[in-house]
């Protein structure tokens, strides 16, 4: 089904999470994405939404050194309360050089800038924090987290009837203040990434593994009661995943799943007397949680040249407290598509999608909840 370059261009990307430079073709992208979603009764939050203006910018200097630049402003919003919170602005700009150093290996070097606002007053901080839960699947949940650098290789070789890759990733991350009248500097802990992946053919189809394990350093803090003291150390993540792509009906269909399994972390807890004062500090255990997902995406033909995509995915997530608890867990079924366009030489592609789940209350009550997905993409190659 694919030819030798494309496996193995395919496995490097699944491997590295890297784009493989193309051909000497510059392209810009941006559009409107939006998200929102309304809640019944018993979550804190009747809605939240978010709107992105993002910018995709690729410039291949040749055929194996290009340049990728991505930034976007966006608007948050969560309604509490009769209340409308918001969190608006450009979000970190990330500016990465990919090498393809042989056909079979890649590296590339990308750096966040901090064009984002990481310094939040309390309102912002309550929609970062609704906006970035895992289940409802935001885009972007934070606007600014700090300047940081990462580096990574990615290699990918054909064994027998077989493509398989491996990639590595280091990200060392630089402190930043993140509330708006506290004096605290906080710097997240340096991240490693591993990946592994393999695929095969099999007549028109190919199967697609993949498995990455992540490790991150302690956060540290810097505050009026210590300078540079651990804060937070999260666990161990580990992403499995698996694709199978098919001809059908004259088009290609792709069935996927996934899983993200996260440790417990360990939260540093101030002890205050009665004056509020900190006289000790001990760490407690943060929730562990999983999140399994899982979708079809197809092709459908309508004539004149026209198709529509459908894409349908489930989300399943289970969190559960130290205490037993499983606020937060829940699972969200989304159904939709797009439609691509070309329209004098611009690629349009308009998409639309429904949302409705439920998720666990602080009372262990199931709270329902309807969402709206709209985006419309556009991109030039030139």
């Amino acid at each position: 089904m694919k030819s030798l370059s494309a496996r193995v261009g395919g496995i490097l990307t699944l491997a590295a999470g890297i784009a493989v430079p193309a051909s000497a073709q510059y392209s810009i992208g941006t559009g409107v994405d939006y998200l929102g979603f309304s809640f019944d009764d018993g979550l804190g939050a009747g809605a939240a939404q978010l709107v992105m203006i993002p910018v995709a910018v690729r410039l291949p200097v040749n055929d194996r050194l290009s340049f990728d630049l991505f930034s976007a402003y966006a608007d948050g919003r969560i309604e509490q309360n009769g209340s409308s919170l918001t969190l608006s602005g450009p979000i970190d700009t990330s500016i990465k050089a990919s090498y393809q150093a042989t056909p079979w290996a890649i590296v590339s070097v990308g750096a966040k800038i901090p064009t984002g606002d990481g310094t939040h007053t309390g309102q912002e901080a309550l929609v970062a924090s609704v906006l970035s839960t895992d289940l409802l699947g935001f885009r972007e949940s934070t606007w600014g987290t700090g300047f940081a650098v990462t580096s990574s290789v990615g290699v990918a070789r054909k064994v027998g009837a077989f493509g398989l890759g491996i990639a590595a990733a280091y990200a060392a991350r630089g402190s930043f203040e993140p509330s708006e009248g506290v004096s605290l500097s906080y710097q997240p802990g340096n991240e490693v990434r591993i990946r592994a992946g393999i695929d095969r053919n099999f007549a028109n189809s190919t199967l697609t593994l993949g498995a990455t394990f992540i490790d991150y350093a302690q956060d540290r803090v810097t505050d009026d009661i210590a300078s540079d003291r651990n804060l937070f150390q999260a666990g161990n993540r580990i992403r499995l995943d698996a694709s199978y792509a098919f001809r059908a009906g004259g088009g290609v269909w792709t069935v996927y799943g996934a899983g993200l399994l996260r440790e417990n972390g360990d939260l540093r807890v101030d002890i205050v007397d009665e004056t509020s004062t900190p006289i000790d500090s001990a760490f407690v255990q943060t929730a562990k949680q999983n999140l399994i997902m899982g979708g079809v995406i197809g092709t459908i033909g309508l004539g004149g040249g026209f198709v529509f995509r459908p894409h349908v995915d489930y989300r399943l997530q289970s969190r559960e407290e130290a205490n037993g608890a499983d606020a937060g867990s829940g699972w969200i079924l989304a159904a939709g598509g797009d439609i691509p366009l070309r329209l004098f030489g611009t690629e349009f592609f308009p998409k639309a999608r429904v949302h409705f789940g439920a998720i666990r209350s602080l009372t262990g009550e199931d709270v329902s909840l309807l969402g709206m997905e709209f985006k419309g993409t556009i991109r030039v190659r030139f």
